[in-house]
């Protein structure tokens, strides 16, 4: 029934593929932290770029007066300056202040591939490193009664770098390429728990204070289109007008449901009417479905609740 599966409990802790690196300076996170409600104090700092690199935890930070393509192009550009080298990917949101013009000529330029991944967790890395970030800064302030950290930003850079990460078991200063090797991708396959033509739900973003017997799912109803066999199992999906959604799915951000075009589902809002040959016709909007599913259906069918 469709109360029961978008009831069903789902689960936010699960396997995921780990995030790897191929070499030193090979693969970069980057990211904006929001530093606006101290820039009265910071010389109008509102924006830190905070850049990782994701084989040796090795944090770059640039301050910002603006988001604008041209500021985090330059600050970019010298966070490859100071490497010394530029990556061959780096992962960040999709804001536009990385997909601008300035920042996809610089990458262009530099032979460096951009890459936004669709998860939840986006790039749990650098987002991870800006909390440390943040820590620090804040526990500085809090020591100095007041709000100014830009004239120390550099020493707790610095300080962070010449701590021993948790994640590699070393001080980011210390690695060199070759400290740590690849991993190979583990053989076989996890069990696979759809089949290619299933349909399925996909888990809603969950806050920290949910209830935990509320709407887990979407309401709008996907196909299995391709199957990735591995540890763990992946997929590509479909919306039921055969549109690829974009992003890959593990197994536990699914749930398999039924599905039957011509059942009777809830209508959100009329959005216009018609008359045709005689009979009313109405444009509805679905709910849970977006404006690419709007259609015309018989006045008649409408059925009040």
């Amino acid at each position: 029934m469709e109360a029961f599966t978008l009831h069903r409990p789902n689960q936010t802790r699960f396997p995921r593929i780990k995030t790897t690196a191929a070499g030193l300076y090979t693969d970069l996170q980057m990211d904006l932290a929001d530093v606006s409600k101290y820039k009265a104090r910071n010389d109008g700092i509102t924006f830190l770029l905070v850049v990782i690199d994701i084989y040796s935890r090795r944090l770059f930070v640039r301050t910002l007066k603006s988001k604008g393509g041209k500021d985090v192009c330059l600050a970019l550009a010298s966070v490859f300056e100071e490497m010394d080298t530029a990556p061959i990917t780096i992962y960040s949101d999709d804001g536009k202040e990385f997909y601008n013009s300035q920042v996809q000529k610089l990458l262009e330029d530099k032979h460096v591939k951009l890459v936004s991944p669709k998860s939840e967790l986006k790039c749990a890395v650098v987002e991870r490193a800006n909390r440390t970030l943040k820590t620090r800064l804040a526990k500085y302030m809090t020591h100095k009664y007041g709000h100014r950290y830009v004239d120390v930003l550099e020493k707790v850079v610095k300080g962070i770098n010449n701590t021993v990460n948790r994640g590699i078991g070393k001080k980011p200063v210390d690695v060199q390429h070759g400290d740590f090797f690849v991993p190979y991708m583990p053989q076989g396959s996890a069990k696979i728990k759809f089949s290619k033509g299933d349909h399925v739900r996909i888990a809603s973003k969950r806050g920290h204070f949910d209830k935990g017997y509320e709407q887990g799912w979407t309401t709008e109803v996907y196909v299995i289109s391709q199957i990735h066999p591995g540890k763990p199992v992946k997929y590509n999906i479909v919306d039921t007008n055969g549109e690829p959604v974009v992003g890959t799915f593990y197994t536990r951000e699914l749930t398999k449901c039924t599905y039957d075009a011509n059942g009777q589902y809830r209508i959100e809002k009329v959005l216009d009417e018609r008359i045709v040959r005689g009979k009313r016709q109405v444009l509805v909007r679905w709910e849970g479905y977006g404006s690419e599913f709007d259609s015309w259906i018989d006045g008649d069918g409408i059925i009040s609740l």
